[in-house]
């Protein structure tokens, strides 16, 4: 049995008047559920939830009715009760018109007064479980939409096959094909009418529709026709690729030296130079290929910088400019440069001028002074006593 909920867009008249024009109302296990919040909103009628039971209350006036939790169906916080349920809590008669997707509303009339010739349910179309015997519908007398060979621009076009005049659709027979695919599980009946939507858009070109099932009576019902869906998704351009791919800071370029190169990728005809915090002056950007660029910077001798950031000025082909700073910091350490040493004087020997000889002076000799020695003390003989 399909048990699947549905929804569709429904217009709720009452006395000739459309109150609730464009309504979301729901389709599950082959009856018409309404939304009761909106419906009673235009009704004037109180509608709470009771958390205790799970029921929903109605109270319009002096009349007071509670909706069952297995009447219900919610979903995305809203409530959703069958046609007729919430209309006789609301105290109305009501009617689905299958041809022009709208519930009827007329007041209730109360049991003791007689009930007018034309009631609400001459003008709707018949309804399951009505008992009322019903001439067999042919795939001729069925009513399609989108119509047969028609061409509609939607990406999910409503599906649907009215067969007036059925009495009724048994839901355990119905089989709707559309392209070769069975899709019955999503379908849903209402009336004599079946509908489906497509879960996913359909693809530009002709689709073909089968759709079958036994009425209450037993009677086969079957239709088959195709549309023209035009509507096609627009790729999106693809992304333009960005002026700037990269920027890097090569530290490896010059080894043992004070230099290292800023490398930026970006499109061809760039222009633009590279500033270091800590060096002065800036490196300008230098072509070394289709797409890239190289800055090479010097850092003079004595510069202390621990944090220093590497930011570029660059100007596009079509003008504009762009300043990108890289998102780290290096850290830039030189050593001062050393002053230059002082020179030795050292002693050149003085030139004799011409016509002057030189005068041999003797170099005095010095002869070493003898160490006298000194004499060894001797022993003196200690005086004998006299007798």
């Amino acid at each position: 049995m399909i048990a699947a909920t549905a929804f569709a867009v429904v217009d709720i008249v009452l006395n000739g008047k459309t109150i609730l024009p464009h309504a979301r109302a729901a389709v599950h296990g082959g009856r018409l559920l309404l939304p009761v919040r909106d419906l009673g909103r235009v009704l004037g009628a109180e509608v709470r939830y009771d958390a205790r039971d799970g029921r929903v209350v109605v109270r319009r006036y002096a009349r007071t009715a509670a909706l069952r939790a297995r009447e219900i169906v919610v979903d995305r916080g809203r409530a959703y009760a069958p046609l007729r349920t919430v209309a006789a809590a609301l105290g109305f008669d009501a009617a689905y018109v299958a041809r022009t997707r709208t519930v009827v509303l007329a007041r209730r009339v109360e049991p003791r007064t007689q009930r007018p010739a034309a009631t609400v349910a001459a003008a709707a179309a018949p309804t399951p479980g009505s008992g009322a015997a019903a001439a067999p519908a042919s795939a001729r007398d069925a009513i399609v939409t989108p119509p047969r060979s028609a061409q509609v621009n939607e990406p999910y076009p409503a599906v649907s096959a009215r067969f007036a005049g059925s009495g009724g659709i048994d839901p355990r027979s119905v089989r709707v094909l559309v392209d070769g695919r069975d899709v019955s599980a999503d379908a849903a009946i209402v009336g004599d009418e079946i509908l489906y939507t497509p879960r996913a858009a359909l693809a530009p070109g002709t689709h073909a529709v089968t759709v079958s099932a036994l009425a209450s009576n037993g009677t086969p019902l079957a239709a088959s026709w195709e549309f023209a869906d035009t509507f096609a998704f627009a790729p999106p351009p693809p992304p333009a690729p960005p002026p700037v791919r990269a920027m890097y800071v090569d530290r490896y370029v010059v080894p043992g030296t004070n230099a290292f190169d800023v490398v930026v990728l970006g499109v061809p005809g760039m222009t633009g130079f590279v500033a270091v915090d800590g060096v002065p002056g800036i490196a300008p950007l230098v072509v070394t290929g289709a797409n890239s660029y190289v800055a090479h910077v010097v850092v003079p001798p004595g510069v202390a910088q621990p944090f220093a950031h590497v930011g570029a000025r660059l100007t596009l082909p079509d003008g504009s400019i762009r300043v990108i700073t890289l998102p780290q910091t290096i850290g830039l350490f030189t050593a001062s440069a050393s002053p230059p040493a002082h020179a030795t004087p050292t002693s050149v020997p003085r030139a004799i001028p011409p016509g002057r000889r030189s005068m041999a002076v003797p170099t005095p000799t010095v002869t070493p002074t003898p160490v006298p020695r000194r004499a060894l003390a001797r022993p003196r003989p200690s005086p004998s006593p006299s007798p």
